[in-house]
């Protein structure tokens, strides 16, 4: 690739390396931390031939010309990424939700083995619906059934607005 940067000075045909490497580190990257093989020919593949390459990136150097579009396999990794973070904010913040409001039918059900418990002198807080209840007296008595709703219904409007903006992302 260098040798057809020739026509661009040392410099910038030097940053242009470093941005494409740059890249295929990021996705080299992200592939290895989500466990998949990559296809690194495929990759490769996807920039297009080295000398059109180089010619798009001069020209956007010299000219202002739009980025290279080779990056189209990035790009599509990126989504991927994307719409996992979509969907595991999803799952994770409504299941959030689901468990507080689960709590708080708990204690509807069996209120003297749902609550919040202070324990080892005051160092831990347990949070449960449990068969033997910490011997602590209850923290919150009653009072858990409207804060466990207020915390879900928050929790499930976090959510629901943070998937809004991250699906804005996607598009």
């Amino acid at each position: 690739m260098a040798g057809h940067l020739h026509s661009l000075d040392k410099v910038d045909a030097d940053e242009v390396i470093r941005e494409i490497e740059g890249h295929l580190h990021e996705v080299v990257d992200n592939a290895e931390e989500r466990g998949e093989a990559l296809d690194l020919a495929a990759l490769l593949e996807g920039f297009g031939p080295p000398q059109a390459l180089a010619a798009q990136y001069i020209e956007h150097l010299r000219q202002g010309t739009p980025p290279p579009a080779g990056f189209r396999v990035l790009r599509r990794v990126k989504q991927g990424v994307s719409r996992s973070l979509y969907w595991s904010m999803g799952v994770f913040g409504y299941s959030i939700a689901a468990g507080l409001l689960f709590l708080a039918l708990a204690k509807l059900w069996s209120p003297d083995s749902t609550g919040v418990w202070s324990v080892a002198g005051g160092q831990s807080i347990v949070v449960a619906w449990a068969a033997q209840p910490p011997a602590e007296p209850e923290l919150l008595g009653w009072w858990l059934l409207p804060v466990a709703l207020a915390l879900a219904l928050g929790c499930a409007e976090l959510t629901r607005r943070v998937m809004r903006v991250l699906r804005r992302g996607l598009m």
